[in-house]
Parts: structure tokens; C-alpha cells; sequence
């Protein structure tokens, strides 16, 4: 049967759409700060757009030279341009402060200095597996070329749904073409994926179509790892997890933060070790700074991380003034000054946390409740689909009961061979286990770090893991 003849109802377009032009922008922006690090090193500099011209604007007011521009909260001087907006920036020449500054808005600042601004990591991944099921319902494709023609002069929905059951529309796909650095590729990777999902499905008939990065649909399990969702005729659905290159789909994974990964369960004794450890770790790194470092000194004894709250980014500004001090002492405090001997001591002391069985218990039954759905959710059995600029494969992923016995596993007698190795220096630790039951070793690449844009900023980390393998012993 062709696809042409496949039976869709399309729902009408809710009132309430998502406005989809605004969360993809939003990835898009610069984190505009005065306090902004990058790998370590401050850079509060920024580039503008051709709204702002500085030769005409900027130049007649401070003469010859290189022209910089800094952020800050509160400028000094006066104020030579304003293009509208609220971010303030003060003016120097050649390395020296003028006192001189502009007001611009955020949609005018282009790049922090010195760096290309990088388009969203996810770009590739969402144009490919948008278009693998936008290829089901559009069938005329001829080049990458040719579609992004076409493309530049449609309006409305698309015929993709979200999760929402609220349909994708052309400028939407406009805007996921726009932020891919490898728009072409992607396009034939779409294309492909979407005739091996054609042959996948056989004589099946389509009736809705679902890219699903966020949300599922309406009944289908929020743990399916499916990228793209689709419903069959016969109300059934069908999943496909894209991937743009071969490899095994490792599951069960960790990818949250750390505090909000322990609150899951509500064990609140286990919530409150993970936070006494990571204060501990602070306190055990601050120590280690001598006295003779003043200005560092007396900033951290005026300082009580226990009062900061377990979060990534709340403590920006207090970090920032912890920086500057540091900075003082020519010391980096978002890295070997503060932040990775605070990182080395948590790991050290999370890694021995889970050496005890109970506590291992207690990951992996959390692992555990990220990965599994429930009994009660829509089935929506899914395949690996493997994209190629000249051929797309797909891959049988089969359910993994032995896998999932271990995760969900009560007792902590089970749980034998317990061992953790680090090199006191990375953001990286090694977990292995054995799984007693079914005579099954496991071992995991653990990542506990900090993921803030714009430096460090704030005592919460984000732990993470690629996946839990497996390897059966030799009986």
C-alpha cells in the first residue's frame, strides 16, 4: 500500500498551541551576565549585531582604539546610546575603562567576546528525527536543497504533532533548520529514516504522527524513549528512538540533579546524607586554602554554604563575590581555587556512599523508577533506528526483564561485589556491582559535575551516567 493511501485524522489545531517559536528561541539565547565564566575564566565582554553600530554610535564619543564592551548591573558615567531594553554595557578603550555606556537589548547582543556563538548541541538530532516522521506525510522530497526551498515559503501547521496533540508548525521547522549546523545531512538522514520506517511498518495504516522530545502522547509511558511516536489505525502505537550513529541503546541511565534525583523516592534519610555530603565537601575545600590567602579567607569564614539551597544556578551571584575575592589571592575559583577540589570531595564521598549495599539499593531502585514504566501505561513497543545520509537501519530493542529485576530489586543481600575506583582528579568514577540473584555484573562510568552556563553557580550537581552494562559470568 502506498503511503498516499495511509487513512490520518487530523485533529484541529487547539487553541492553546505551544508556542514553539519561543521555546526553540529560547535555547538560542546568550546568558548575558556580569559575572559570566567560561571554562574557568571570566568573560563579561560581549559582541553586538548591526543594530548597533559602533563606529557611527560608539566612536565619536571615545575616539581611536579597540573597543570593548562589558556587562555590568550597575554602570558608571554617562550613558551615550540607549537602544531600548535593560542590559548595560560599560565601554572601554584599549584595555582601559571609560566612563561612558550604552543600553541595548538582549536581541542585540550577537556573541560573548572572542567566542562564536554555538548553535544548540540538539540541533542536528531534532531537525532528523522531526523530519523522519514529517517524510510519512509528505512524500515530495527530492534533494536537501530543493526542501529547504520549498520550505522558506510555507505557512501553518505541518502535520506533526507534540506530545500535546498540538500540531508543529512551518516556521517552527523554519526555526529547528535554522540553529542546524548540517541542515543537509540532517534532511537525508529525515528522508531515510522515514522510508525504513515505511518498510518497518509494512501494511500498517497511520492515523497521527508525534515528535516527542518533551512529552508523549496522551497514555503512552513518560520513560519511552521514543523520539518519534506514531499511532496505527488500529489505535495502537509504535515508537523509534533516532540515533545518527550505530551503537547498542544502553539502558537504565542517570541524567538529573543529583538532590532532585534523591527526593524521587523520599527517603529523607538518603536525601539528607546527599546534602550533608555535598556541604561537606565545601567545608573540607575551603580548609585546604591557607591563611595567608586573605582575601579568600575572609570571604569564605563570612560565607555559610549550608544556607545556599541544593541547586545549580541559585547561588550565581554569591559565587560571583566569592570569585572576585578569590581572584585577589590569584586564586580561580571556578577551578582548581575552589570548584574542583569541592567536585573530587563529593565524588570521593558519594562513591563510598554507594559502596554500602543499602545505598546502592536506593540508586538503583531510583534508576529504576526513571527507566520503567508502569504496568498500566499504552504499549508502545520501540526500535533503534540508525540514521544514514544514504540509508537508515533499524534495530530491534528487546525488553530486558533480568535487567529489570535487578533496578527494582528490595533487597539489599543481592546486591555482592560492590567496588568504586577514581583518579582523585576527574569528573568521572567508575561503579561495579554484581547482581546476586541471576549471577550478573554491572558496571557504570559515573559523572558528577557541575553543568551551569556561565560557570559554576551554585552547590547542586548534576549526575549522569551513559548506561548501566552488563556481562553475564562465566558458570
Amino acid at each position: 500500500m502506498s503511503l498516499n493511501r495511509f487513512v490520518r485524522q487530523l485533529k484541529p489545531i487547539q487553541e492553546n498551541k505551544v508556542n514553539y517559536v519561543d521555546r526553540i528561541q529560547s535555547l538560542r539565547e546568550l546568558t548575558i551576565s556580569p559575572d559570566y565564566v567560561y571554562k574557568g575564566e571570566e568573560n563579561p565582554f560581549y559582541e553586538f549585531k548591526p543594530t548597533v553600530d559602533v563606529e557611527k554610535d560608539i566612536r565619536p564619543f571615545v575616539g581611536k582604539g579597540e573597543i570593548k564592551f562589558r556587562n555590568v548591573k550597575e554602570p558608571v558615567g554617562t550613558e551615550i546610546k540607549n537602544y531600548g531594553g535593560t542590559k548595560k554595557f560599560q565601554i572601554s578603550v584599549d584595555g582601559s575603562e571609560t566612563d561612558k555606556y550604552i543600553t541595548t537589548r538582549v536581541e542585540d547582543v550577537a556573541a560573548h567576546y572572542g567566542r562564536k556563538q554555538r548553535k544548540d548541541a540538539t540541533a542536528s538530532s531534532n531537525v532528523n528525527e522531526f523530519l523522519s516522521v514529517y517524510f510519512l506525510l509528505h512524500r515530495d522530497y527530492t534533494t536537501p536543497q530543493d526542501f529547504m526551498y520549498k520550505i522558506g515559503g510555507k505557512i501553518g501547521d505541518t502535520g506533526v504533532m507534540d506530545g500535546d496533540e498540538t500540531f508543529v508548525d512551518y516556521d517552527d521547522l523554519k526555526l529547528l533548520l535554522d540553529k542546524d549546523e548540517t541542515p543537509e545531512r540532517d534532511i537525508a538522514i529525515g528522508w531515510n529514516n522515514s522510508n525504513a520506517i515505511i518498510n518497518d511498518l509494512a501494511n500498517r495504516s497511520i492515523d497521527d504522527v508525534y515528535w516527542t522530545p518533551a512529552k508523549k502522547p496522551n497514555g503512552v509511558g513518560e520513560k519511552n524513549p521514543s523520539d518519534v511516536i506514531i499511532k496505527l489505525t488500529d489505535g495502537g502505537y509504535v515508537g523509534y528512538s533516532n540515533k545518527i550513529s550505530s551503537g547498542k541503546d544502553v539502558t537504565p541511565k542517570i541524567n538529573t540533579n543529583i538532590d532532585a534525583f534523591y527526593r524521587k523516592l523520599a527517603d529523607s534519610t538518603q536525601v539528607m546524607t546527599i546534602r550533608k555530603m555535598l556541604d561537606k565537601a565545601w567545608n573540607d575545600a575551603s580548609a585546604l586554602i591557607p591563611r595567608d590567602k586573605r582575601n579568600t579567607r575572609r570571604a569564605l569564614d563570612n560565607f555559610d554554604i549550608s544556607r545556599e539551597k541544593f541547586s545549580e544556578t541559585s547561588s550565581k551571584d554569591k559565587f560571583a563575590k566569592l570569585s572576585r575575592e578569590f581572584k585577589k589571592d590569584k586564586l580561580n575559583f571556578y577551578t582548581d581555587g575552589m570548584y574542583y577540589p569541592f567536585r573530587n570531595n563529593s565524588i570521593n564521598a558519594y562513591r563510598k556512599h554507594i559502596e554500602n549495599a543499602s545505598n546502592l539499593m536506593y540508586l538503583l531502585n531510583t534508576v529504576g523508577f526513571y527507566t520503567f514504566d508502569d504496568a498500566d501505561v499504552t504499549p508502545c513497543p520501540y526500535k533503534l533506528l540508525i540514521g544514514g545520509e544514504k540509508k537508515s537501519v533499524m534495530k530491534e530493542v528487546t525488553s530486558d526483564e533480568k535487567t529489570k529485576d535487578a533496578f527494582l530489586n528490595k533487597n539489599p543481600r543481592n546486591l555482592t561485589n560492590i567496588k568504586t575506583t577514581y583518579d582523585n582528579k576527574s569528573q568521572t568514577f567508575k561503579l561495579f556491582f554484581n547482581y546476586k540473584p541471576l549471577k550478573m555484573n554491572f558496571q557504570a562510568a559515573m559523572v558528577l559535575r557541575t553543568r551551569a552556563k556561565g560557570g559554576w553557580s551554585g552547590k547542586g550537581l548534576y549526575i549522569t551516567t551513559t548506561g548501566f552494562k552488563k556481562r553475564w559470568w562465566d558458570l
